[in-house]
């Protein structure tokens, strides 16, 4: 914590010597580390926080958003081979509700910040010392980039998949591909320690973002409708032990989090089917439910099902999204899970009423109108094409709530109505 606020403090002194500011990355990358040094702190109320996380993030989004034309067109020498620029969809979409919607909660703006330094720490700094090594040398052309670590990252997968269907086919007692590959990756990745076998938390999620945002867990065919069967055969032995690697059930957590977080992610791509018959979506939520209730990952639960479970359904009814909904539904279905009556009955009510799509019931309502004796009776529910007057009374369909001026004659408090009379 010294050693980060050092460098907070360098970077906000040299932003006062320099009026026509620093480079946007660096400036961004301090804003939001001295957030989360005032997070950790714990001297800021809960929404005062909410808002210095919001500005935060909001100001590098928008700050890069702005010059992200200029960089892509003259790309450094130093990006990651093979990329373009690009945020990820899910700080486009915090920023947007930022800026235009209700402020996120705490929680979200928190792993918003995260994903944000992890962003940066890729695209920025993890190659400053290849473009330092570059601009020495004064010469940029014929001089391969620094082999990023998703790509080092993506080797070791491949290389997995490729062992482990071998595996299958030839019927080894004794696989060894999932092994191996957890080997290689904290041999790569850990930290210099020995003592320190598990790589850094920005590696882990770099990690479960290729595995998920990358489809690399679904079939390459994948249809809907078709088994996932063989998906779970191949991934569950690599995915499990590294689920494992720490006590705390945070890593297990990260990839259910991963896996809602893809399957709502709006699709960008043209001639889209429809989301309610999007394959992939339908694989991960299969990816969801097997890992929440399935007897092979009982061991990687261990005991923290219940917060798991809980934690999940927790999500899926805050976003009442079809496959969310749809995830819920089969996690109750095949689930031993606390409380399960309640969550069923929040479920059922979500599906009902919570997107609008269903008719509620008729409720008939008879007022006077301004006190002439006569009756306007109030339908609420569908609208019906159609209606008449029946017996000098006017029925009228209304959808929901509908303030209607004039109707209610205002009384007084503590009025009571004729025949009404007070307690001796």
């Amino acid at each position: 914590m010294a050693q980060r606020e050092s460098a907070v403090n360098k970077v906000l002194a040299w932003r006062m010597r320099k009026p026509d500011g620093l480079p946007l990355l660096l400036d961004s990358t301090a804003d939001i580390v001295d957030v989360v040094l005032q997070d950790e702190r714990g001297g800021l109320k809960h929404n005062a926080m909410r808002l210095l996380y919001a500005t935060a993030i909001s100001r590098f989004v928008t700050g890069l958003a702005d010059t992200q034309i200029e960089l892509t067109r003259d790309r450094p020498a130093w990006f990651p081979p093979g990329k373009s620029l690009q945020l990820p969809l899910g700080l486009l979409e915090t920023r947007h509700r930022i800026v235009h919607r209700h402020l996120p909660s705490l929680a979200e703006l928190k792993r918003a910040a995260q994903d944000s330094l992890d962003w940066l720490w890729e695209w920025y700094w993890s190659q400053l010392d290849h473009a330092f090594s570059i601009a020495k040398s004064g010469d940029e052309e014929g001089v391969e980039p620094q082999e990023a670590p998703r790509e080092k990252l993506n080797a070791v997968l491949k290389t997995y998949v490729k062992e482990r269907k071998n595996e299958i086919k030839t019927r080894k007692k004794d696989p060894k591909a999932a092994d191996n590959a957890l080997s290689t990756y904290k041999l790569r990745f850990a930290p210099s320690r020995p003592s320190t076998s598990t790589p850094p938390l920005r590696i882990q999620r770099l990690l479960l973002q290729l595995l998920v945002d990358d489809k690399m867990i679904l079939p390459t065919d994948k249809k809907l409708g078709s088994s996932m069967s063989g998906a779970y055969l191949i991934w569950s032995p690599f995915l499990l032990p590294f689920c494992t690697s720490t006590p705390s059930y945070l890593p297990i957590l990260t990839l259910l989090n991963q896996i809602i977080s893809a399957m709502n992610t709006p699709s960008t791509s043209r001639g889209m089917v429809h989301v309610e018959l999007d394959p992939i979506r339908e694989g991960l939520s299969d990816w969801a439910v097997q890992i929440l209730t399935s007897a092979e990952w009982r061991s990687a639960r261990g005991l923290t099902t219940n917060n798991l479970l809980e934690d999940t359904l927790t999500r899926c009814f805050s976003e009442p999204t079809f496959w969310n909904l749809r995830t819920a539904e089969k996690v109750l279905e095949s689930g031993d899970i606390r409380y399960k009556e309640a969550w069923s009955a929040v479920l059922s009510a979500a599906k009902s009423g919570g997107g609008g799509g269903g008719g509620g019931e008729e409720m008939d309502v008879d007022v006077d109108d301004d006190g002439k004796g006569e009756k306007r009776e109030i339908v609420i529910g569908e609208v019906k094409k159609g209606e008449k007057e029946k017996g000098g009374v006017t029925k009228e369909k209304i959808r929901g709530p509908t303030k209607v001026l004039g109707m209610w004659k205002p009384r007084p408090i503590g009025w009571l109505p004729p025949g009404w009379e007070d307690d001796e």
